[in-house]
């Protein structure tokens, strides 16, 4: 009983008071977060950390993206990279979806452990006692973000330009194991020897020794009849702390709203540590959505455009069975044009 109420209360928090009303002011987590602790503060953590300095201005030009709808920074490896154009371009040159330029696939679409479409559903499928992802399917769904682009810069596994910098995620992971099944949905023949053939492409075209930086935002606010910016955001992230962990029962917007605030600037008020965004086929996975992902990094223009290159090359003369690939196409679809209707 106690925990039927708990799901009820959170489930009235989460409809009431939802996004934030557009005003011609807008400040960003990033500059927020240098107003409250200072720049000096903030640079001499990361050098500290073997930040190098060099990369700050990236940060500063990234962080200027910032604006209404803006959502937060998730730092990986290149090897992620590697798992995400996989995806994009077997979809794009097999499947013959074509994917919007800012929008890059955080898990493979489809997959039936992804099929919770809010946070609300989340809360209930779970429980409220295990809103967190100390479980590996419930790691699977949800992602790790950080608001600003300096956020928990104290902290060392946390901070996402330090995971940038250093080419690291929390934990190793073989991407090809991971789209081996990707591959065998779409009978492609010889699923793990076409992977590993695309990975030597991968890691003899791009060389860096820093990762990559996921800039996350949603655009629901365009269409807002209410003129209300985080509506999208509201039912697919929540505050967070270490673990993903709930930071409390509020909506995300209202931690956004809080950041720009004098009161968080004056130290006065606080934001969550981070923020956890729910990974769906219906919406986080579609590339039709709200949703928006830019990637960054600092790998050479020239080198990303022949890898790319080489890998469509590649990924063309692949076989496959051409009934799997239309049965997965129209499964797909006809989750995307869900959001769309």
């Amino acid at each position: 009983m106690k925990q039927f109420f708990t799901y009820v209360l959170l489930t009235l928090n989460l409809t009431l008071q939802a996004g934030i009303p557009l005003t011609s002011n807008y400040f960003g987590p990033t500059e927020s977060l240098i107003i409250r602790e200072t720049w000096g503060k903030i640079e001499s953590s990361l050098v500290s950390q073997n930040v190098p300095t060099e990369m700050i201005p990236l940060f500063d030009k990234i962080a200027k993206k910032e604006d209404w709808g803006h959502i937060g920074y998730h730092g990986s490896t290149q090897e992620f990279r590697f798992f995400q154009d996989v995806i994009r371009f077997t979809i794009e040159e097999i499947l013959a979806i074509q994917i919007k330029k800012n929008f890059h696939f955080l898990r493979i679409p489809g997959d039936s452990d992804l099929n919770l479409n809010t946070i609300k559903e989340f809360v209930k499928y779970w429980g409220e006692e295990n809103v967190n992802n100390r479980d590996s399917i419930r790691a699977k769904q949800l992602l790790s973000l950080n608001f600003g682009i300096y956020s928990n810069f104290k902290s060392k596994g946390s901070c996402s330009v330090k995971l940038f910098a250093k080419d690291k995620s929390s934990k190793p992971i073989s991407y090809i194991d991971q789209l081996i099944p990707f591959y065998e949905k779409m009978g492609i023949k010889n699923s793990e020897a076409s992977l590993k053939k695309l990975h030597k492409i991968f890691s003899t075209c791009l060389k860096s020794d820093s990762g990559i930086l996921l800039q996350f935002s949603e655009n629901s606010h365009l269409s807002s009849s209410t003129k209300e910016a985080y509506n999208f955001a509201d039912k697919l992230c929540y505050p967070a702390k270490s673990g993903g962990y709930r930071y409390d029962e509020k909506l995300i917007s209202a931690h956004f709203k809080r950041a720009m605030s004098d009161d968080y600037m004056n130290n006065a008020a606080d934001i969550s540590d981070q923020i956890r965004l729910l990974v769906n086929n219906r919406h986080t996975l579609n590339p039709f959505s709200h949703f928006t992902i830019q990637r960054w990094d600092l790998v050479d223009a020239k080198a990303v455009t022949d890898y790319e290159k080489e890998m469509r090359l590649s990924i063309r003369k692949l076989t496959y069975d051409s009934k799997k690939v239309v049965n997965y196409h129209d499964s797909l679809m006809k989750e995307w044009k869900k959001e769309v209707d």
